[in-house]
């Protein structure tokens, strides 16, 4: 069975900063072949070094990415996507301002060839608030923000630390199965914007000041895993955990199993032809949730069913 190609649906409201986040990943190349789709009003602002082939609809990035802005058929573009010679590892999809992502989503989810992978709503620190009490798209901004598994609170330089306190405790009111990731200038780590994967998921590198934000942790079970002990550890998990992925071998089928962990979102699918690798978990510093995710984890990977 020929693995389905996951899909991050990046969203947000006009100005929230979601071409800034996709022109960074762009820039900077990955282990993954990625393919990055603007369904928005214009192409995607992306720079023009980075163009291979720029008078084309779908282009070739130097870095192994590609690109194209669609319309309105999103079915015809992930077909088109998964027809190339080199079909992509994974798909980023940057949703136009005013568009509702939870549908997006649906859409992706339900789709031949693809699986959602994760909603990622860009939320502008400064403006987020007046946005979501306006009148007229108030109600539009607050469902990209309640549809979200990862919001990426954006603009954060500026605000003063108190405003900064209020508004994620706003946050955690509208969005409650969200988790939140703070970021300036588009800088996103891999790993929480289009997660591991490769069958061999590995910690991953950040660059810069990405090993001073975030922390990693790799469990790997020595026996087979109870998957409802597992899924029942996930629905714990601590909101400051925003990732957890990987492959573990199923005590019941004796199969592997991909599992996939954003925000509130839980997924376990089957992988067959794949062995287990274990599980990268992905959080914000300090380490002690993480230790303490790891820990929980752990014991549900390894006691036996009742």
């Amino acid at each position: 069975m020929t693995p389905r190609i996951p899909v991050t649906v990046l969203s947000g409201y006009l100005g929230s900063g979601k071409t800034t986040i996709v022109n960074r990943r762009l820039a900077e190349p990955g282990p993954l072949r990625l393919a990055v789709l603007v369904n928005d009003f214009g192409a995607v602002n992306v720079d023009a070094r980075l163009i291979e082939a720029a008078d084309s609809p779908v282009v070739e990035l130097a870095n192994g990415c590609v690109c194209c802005s669609i319309g309105d058929d999103l079915g015809a573009a992930l077909d088109a996507v998964a027809a190339l010679p080199q079909p992509p590892d994974h798909v980023l999809l940057e949703a136009s301002g005013v568009a509702d992502p939870a549908r997006i989503a649906m859409t992706v989810g339900y789709w031949p060839g693809f699986r959602l992978d994760a909603i990622v709503v860009a939320a502008d620190a400064e403006t987020v608030r007046k946005r979501a009490q306006d009148k007229y798209v108030g109600n539009l901004v607050r469902q990209q923000l309640a549809s979200a598994d990862l919001i990426a609170l954006t603009k954060t330089d500026l605000l003063y630390e108190h405003q900064a306190d209020d508004l994620q405790a706003w946050l955690a009111l509208v969005a409650p199965r969200a988790r939140l990731v703070e970021t300036q200038f588009g800088n996103i780590p891999n790993a929480l914007l289009i997660g591991q994967a490769s069958p061999s998921p590995t910690a991953p590198g950040y660059h810069g000041s990405h090993a001073d934000i975030f922390v990693t942790a790799t469990l790997n079970p020595e026996t087979p895993v109870n998957l409802p002990r597992l899924k029942a550890a996930l629905d714990a998990l601590p909101e400051t955990v925003h990732r957890v992925k990987g492959l573990v071998e199923d005590a019941e089928s004796g199969e592997t199993v991909l599992v996939q962990s954003v925000g509130a979102r839980h997924e376990i699918t089957p992988a067959p032809g794949l062995a287990p690798t274990g599980l990268v978990l992905i959080a914000p510093r300090p380490t002690a949730s993480l230790d303490a995710a790891v820990e929980a984890l752990s014991r549900a990977c390894t006691e036996p069913a009742d």
